[in-house]
């Protein structure tokens, strides 16, 4: 087959400024020096070289801040490499699911940015016209068109955003975790588009934290780990090696070699398990023993708000019945350390239920009514009005009889709330959040949570 990309010894180097945007720092450089802004060069790929050919479809995998991003942003000549080459076959055509609202505009309506990002891939006006229907079908946003982007959730920017990719029917399509968010339905959508376009001998090119998609997708997977490959080869040995990574340096800092590091911090320690306040493993089973006393049972559907690094998860998920469990998840670290670390090491499917990641505490894509929620390490790192989001989203979704429990760090009523993580509130704030909401709130006198929080149960009158 053609070559379609070759890299050559490619590197990419930032300079990373700090305390730039520090007034005070820059007022004291001015006038004395010591207080100047420092630089330092962080080099984000190093020497990678690769083939890649007509109709391969290629994942990037690696840890946060491995180069995977950075060396699709080099292809999709959004940076240039500040060394070696990076070729691409004349007259390739590339398209790009980069980044959520890469070319397009929040101000701007869906339609208007249909047209802007047309006109960005080089397509005249009259080409978008012709294009422009066929992406408003294949969204489903036939009703949203006409607001301005900044209305839609990350779900539905996903969604406009791969439809006039896959109008374009380019010869390359480059896609950064296009799966972390939307419904089943279009992810089954877009895998179905996707494997059409490699039948037609078109080029895929997949940065993923999923397994399944990378599995779905992809016969080929390179794994970067600091900027440089260290794996290319057949999907299984991709994998197992990036398990095999996270498994070696799940605590340690990234850029931070191991002979850096003097004391490798006990599982306990994992900054995946102390994020969400500590006691991983204690919290996880107490969810667990805590939902199975209130009479949850295999066939209910449950919702676990702030499923964060899976510590309930890998006992919630082989308990519930297939595709049963949900869990819901604003912190994308978080949720990549519980699949690609914690339930491997338990022995868990990740598939044996579903997931649902963002910033906007979406659950629009959800299509169950649940008979559990719980939220048991969510409330401590969120501040007042995003409280408010998450109690409106989960209370839309219980079922008539449905009980969403929560825990949290109380203060005495009329305290004010702290202004920072760990967030502590009052029952009385979360009270009237929870009516708001369209809930009824009840304080529970139950005190057997690790870390000694408060308990309450929301419910639909």
């Amino acid at each position: 087959m053609p070559l379609v990309i070759h890299a050559r010894n490619l590197s990419k180097r930032f300079v990373l400024r700090h305390n730039a945007g520090d007034l005070k720092v820059r007022a004291l450089g001015l006038v004395g020096g010591a207080h100047r802004s420092r630089r330092e060069a962080f080099w984000a790929l190093r020497g990678v070289s690769l083939r890649v050919e007509a109709g391969e479809s290629l994942a990037l995998i690696g840890r946060n801040g491995s180069g995977k991003s950075t060396l699709l942003k080099l292809v999709a000549g959004i940076h240039r490499p500040s060394s070696g080459e990076l070729l691409v076959r004349r007259d390739t055509q590339i398209a790009s699911m980069i980044e959520l609202g890469t070319g397009f505009h929040p101000e701007l309506t869906g339609q208007e940015n249909v047209f802007l990002n047309a006109s960005i891939h080089g397509l005249s006006r009259a080409d978008a016209a012709r294009l422009y229907p066929a992406v408003v079908a294949y969204s489903g946003l036939q009703h949203f068109m006409d607001v301005p982007l900044k209305t839609y959730s990350s779900g539905m920017q996903m969604r406009l955003g791969f439809a006039i990719a896959a109008q374009l029917q380019p010869d390359a399509l480059l896609l950064d975790e296009i799966f972390a968010v939307g419904d089943e339905d279009f992810q089954k959508q877009c895998v179905d588009t996707v494997q059409a376009f490699l039948a037609a001998g078109k080029t895929i090119i997949f940065v993923s934290h999923s397994a399944a998609a990378v599995q779905t997708i992809c016969r080929r997977v390179c794994v970067l780990e600091r900027g440089e490959i260290r794996y290319d080869g057949d999907v299984d040995g991709g994998l197992t090696e990036y398990r095999r990574l996270n498994a070696a340096t799940p605590n340690q800092p990234l850029g931070e070699t191991p002979s850096m590091s003097h004391q490798v911090p006990s599982e306990d320690r994992a900054w995946h398990r102390t994020a969400s306040g500590g006691r991983w493993a204690e919290e996880g089973a107490w969810v667990y023993d805590f939902l199975r006393t209130h009479g949850l049972l295999p066939h209910h559907y449950i919702l676990e708000v702030g499923c964060g690094s899976l510590g309930a998860a890998v006992r919630l998920l082989p308990y519930m019945e297939q595709s049963h469990y949900w869990g819901f998840e604003k912190n994308n670290e978080l949720f990549v350390a519980g699949v690609q670390i914690e339930l491997p090491r338990a022995g868990v499917a990740p598939e044996r239920g579903h997931f649902v990641v963002n910033d906007d505490v979406d659950l629009s894509s959800v299509p169950h009514a649940f008979d559990f929620a719980i939220a048991s390490a969510l409330i401590r790192r969120l501040s007042l009005n995003t409280i408010a989001r998450v109690f409106i989203a989960v209370v839309r979704k219980l079922a008539p009889s449905g009980r969403f429990y929560i825990s949290w760090p109380e203060i005495p009523a009329g305290e004010p709330p702290a202004d920072r993580e760990p967030y502590h509130y009052s029952f009385d704030m979360l009270a009237r959040l929870a009516e708001l909401a369209g809930g009824r709130a009840e304080h529970l006198s139950d005190r057997s949570h690790p870390r000694g929080e408060s308990l309450m149960v929301i419910t639909r009158p």
